[in-house]
């Protein structure tokens, strides 16, 4: 039996995951829309802006990973973080726009800088926290489920609120975010004595096995969701049902982690993504044989691969945390976690921005006048990612990966 102070330990360390899931999918959906049409900026100044503030964050990873395994995830840092987040996002909302390009765009970055530096370091933490396998999906799990939860207030929030309370809830998720930073300052990692370099990172082969399926699985799993309101829309003709589709997917994600936990315990964390990408792209494949009318057919392919996504976010995070422990033991203690967890985060951003740009790019070759034909968008949403799917299934196999109970992560 677990006492109550290991549940707060894992309480403690997940927090942050509900407001920063709940401010980032709002950011990420609506406030681009917002801002091209509510701001006044149009749409083609704000997806340049976008793009070019995802080039910087995507840049800022790897030397904040450095920062943090040189000198400390110390609270100032995480305060420091949690400031730039919160002044940008009241200055979004609060103040009145149109401003000059070059302050919108400084704006949108500080944000996304203030996003990194709470990020890795928190992603890191469980490299110094857990002490075995058993501990290490504990801390994943508890994690993962949280973001999964605070993913679902988002979506519930604009229908459960008016949008007169918006702003106020905004202060309360920063006000949240807040009190999870200090908890978190308190616990994290004190500056190292040494540190490894990203030259002995990447030099290492097991890192460049799991980042190779890492890689591919955050595309397959982003390729589905830039396309998915042009799949409602064109193929199922069910736009409206776009909320209750995402609803289904991330509830079924939440219901899932537990399955996922204890699955891992008995047969080891590849084994179990294993399982669970093989089951995602078989129940996905379906998808492909859906028309218009078939809403409730998709909810319900909605709610299978839903129960899947559990797999795809504790286990490879535990994985990731497992190997920075072992490289750390190999190299007399040195500080990793940061950078580990920087290089992932930047893999996983780089993945999105080609989702989009392949996606997008695939379906403007086949349109016909403005729309693409129903072939070539079922094409990207479905076999795109199953195939994707699958070939991170073999690619697990094929590599020397192995993490059973308490032995080593990678043999």
């Amino acid at each position: 039996m677990r006492s109550s102070s290991q549940y707060w330990r894992y309480f403690r360390y997940a927090l942050p995951g509900l407001p920063l899931a709940a401010l980032g999918l709002p950011f990420y959906i609506y406030a681009p829309l917002w801002l091209a049409e509510q701001g006044g900026y149009g749409y083609t100044l704000v997806g340049a802006i976008f793009f070019l503030a995802r080039i910087s964050d995507v840049a800022s990873d790897l030397p904040v990973g450095a920062w943090v395994d040189n000198r400390g995830s110390h609270r100032m840092l995480w305060l420091g973080s949690w400031l730039l987040i919160a002044a940008s996002a009241v200055a979004l909302i609060a103040l009145p726009h149109p401003w000059p390009a070059a302050a919108l765009a400084l704006a949108i970055v500080l944000l996304m800088l203030g996003w990194t530096g709470l990020t890795v370091p928190w992603l890191a933490l469980p490299v110094n926290l857990s002490r075995n396998n058993i501990d290490r999906l504990r801390y994943n799990s508890s994690r993962e489920g949280m973001l999964l939860f605070g993913t679902l207030l988002a979506m519930l929030a604009p229908a459960i609120l008016a949008p007169a309370m918006l702003p106020s809830a905004l202060l309360v998720l920063l006000l949240l975010l807040f009190i999870a930073v200090v908890l978190q300052g308190g616990q994290a990692a004190a500056p190292a004595s040494q540190s490894l370099s990203f030259k002995v990172l990447l030099g290492d082969a097991r890192v460049r096995r799991l980042a190779l399926p890492w890689f591919v699985n955050m595309l397959a799993n982003a390729i589905p969701g830039t396309v998915l309101l042009l799949f409602m829309r064109e193929v199922l003709n069910a736009e409206d049902a776009v909320p209750l589709a995402l609803l289904s997917y991330f509830l079924a994600g939440l219901i899932g982690v537990p399955f996922w936990y204890f699955l891992a315990k008995k047969l080891g964390d590849v084994r179990s993504w294993r399982i669970g990408l093989c089951s995602s792209a078989i129940l996905f494949s379906f998808a492909a044989l859906l028309g218009e009318g078939d809403v409730m057919w998709f909810i319900a392919i909605s709610v299978g691969t839903g129960l899947a996504l559990g797999a795809d976010q504790a286990l490879p995070s535990a994985m990731q945390t497992g190997l920075a422990q072992e490289l750390s033991k190999e190299h007399n203690g040195a500080a990793i976690g940061a950078r580990m967890f920087a290089l992932w985060s930047m893999l996983s951003k780089a993945a999105m921005g080609l989702a989009v740009g392949v996606s997008f790019l695939w379906l403007g070759s086949q349109a016909e006048m403005s729309v693409p034909p129903v072939w070539a968008i079922t094409a990207v949403y479905v076999v795109a990612p199953v195939v994707l799917k699958l070939l991170v299934f073999f690619m697990l196999g094929r590599s020397p990966l192995a993490y059973q109970g308490e032995k080593p992560v990678y043999e």
